[in-house]
């Protein structure tokens, strides 16, 4: 895969800008040895947290931050930094980084691009300069997917001081491995958790470059997504009682089938989002129906809806809206229903100083940007909540995400690396 993705990016490189002391080749070559880490036979790439593919990929990006002079360490749940000192050893550090982990048959670009984003970002600002004021740390935290343990942005959460040793416990994959004893395997100390938490008052701010997962920044052709919130969503769990009957002597006029219900349902949802909100989205991503026969009416229906917003009263809003419609049409139908919510994550906000910050670097590179929510979680949703935090967005090929089709032309990706550097030096060099 490593020699494909490379020649692909390579063929893009007569369309990337020239920028002092950022190299288009290396980034290619860099993106590329990553991806031949953990790499599929369909040509994706699967690299579970604490598994020998995900520490392999640590250590080549851990070696390759000792080799810019960094100070490299690894905390114990497995989150790896590297340090570049600022001139001011009592100002706080700027925080920059990704994921190197991945969905099952995942793609090259996510998490992945921004771990080495930040890593060219700062060797671009020891060449230029040698340090900021500002310390800048790169960090690449562990699990941001959640694929192995159902459980994502892990590293970032144990950071940040969400994580118990004994949530770690609980958790388990598909082998009855709990996370614990995957750490340790790993030589790693889920009973020191306390000892991976960042003092987030040594932390000014945290920057992260991702590929957008969406199909705006290419429609709008734009080069760069400057997120203003990051959704935080919700999961509303739907059930629908009718009565099951049999499908042949039923009349139609006679039924109290919860599979119709849910059906109408599930595309009143669909429109209930633009009533409320332009970054507003909900989605029935999960449903199920019993007792599932073919000759059978359905006489209950689950689903979960996934409600997301910037905005917290938007979400609400929403919640409440599908709860009105589903009682609705089950007193239309002559269901019961009943609901329960599952997760509620508050929206992120990003800080207005951090996006004019990420504007003017915009501007100066001659960079068309847009403005946009993230409807993704991120490592950046975890730390926003306690640092200020920013996202920024790559345009990503027709949307594709999570899959081998993942793509981004290999000009978008160094302008989003030019950005994260432009952005560095305008935050780290203040005083």
């Amino acid at each position: 895969m490593s020699e494909w993705l490379k020649e692909r990016l390579m063929q893009g490189q007569d369309n990337c800008k020239k920028y002092l002391y950022l190299d288009s080749e290396k980034l290619a070559d860099r993106l590329a040895e990553l991806s031949n880490i953990g790499k599929t036979d369909d040509g994706g790439i699967t690299r579970y947290v604490y598994t020998k593919e995900e520490e392999e990929a640590k250590r080549l990006f851990q070696s390759w931050m000792e080799k810019a002079g960094l100070a490299v360490r690894e905390d114990y749940a497995g989150n790896i930094y590297g340090r570049l000192e600022g001139t001011d050893p009592y100002l706080p550090a700027i925080l920059t980084g990704s994921h190197l982990d991945t969905v099952p048959n995942g793609g090259a670009f996510d998490g992945t691009l921004g771990c080495i984003s930040s890593l060219m970002a700062v060797e671009a600002i020891i060449q230029e300069q040698g340090r900021l004021t500002h310390p800048v740390e790169i960090v690449v935290f562990a699990d941001e997917e959640g694929s192995r343990f159902g459980s994502g942005l892990l590293g970032s959460r144990i950071a940040m001081g969400e994580v118990t040793k004994e949530d770690l416990f609980q958790l388990r994959d598909d082998y009855d491995t709990t996370a614990a004893e995957a750490m340790k395997r790993q030589g790693l100390l889920p009973n020191k958790l306390k000892q991976c938490w960042l003092d987030k008052e040594d932390i000014k701010a945290f920057i992260e470059v991702h590929i957008e997962q969406g199909k705006r920044l290419e429609q709008h052709k734009d080069s760069i997504g400057i997120v203003n919130g990051i959704a935080g969503p919700s999961w509303l769990e739907i059930k629908i009682d009718g009565e099951t009957d049999h499908a042949g002597n039923t009349p139609m006029d006679m039924r109290h089938d919860a599979v119709a219900g849910a059906a109408e349902l599930i595309t009143s949802i669909e429109s209930i989002p633009r009533e409320i909100s332009s970054t507003a989205v909900a989605t029935v991503g999960k449903v199920n129906f019993y007792p599932n026969g073919s000759n059978v009416i359905g006489g209950r229906a689950e689903m979960i809806v996934d409600v997301r917003d910037i905005k917290e009263d938007n979400r609400d809003k929403m919640l409440e809206a599908i709860e009105k419609e589903t009682q609705r049409i089950a007193d239309k139908r002559g269901l019961n229903v009943e609901s329960h919510l599952q997760i509620r994550i508050k929206p992120v906000p990003v800080p207005e100083w951090i996006q004019d910050k990420m504007e003017a670097s915009a501007k100066k590179l001659d960079l068309p940007y847009m403005h946009m929510p993230s409807g993704a979680g991120h490592d950046a949703m975890i730390v926003g909540k306690y640092i200020p935090s920013g996202l920024l967005f790559v345009p990503s090929i027709h949307g594709k995400s999570h899959t081998p089709e993942e793509f981004t032309e290999l000009s978008d990706c160094l302008n989003g690396v030019a950005m994260l550097h432009e952005t560095l030096l305008a935050i780290g060099e203040e005083s």
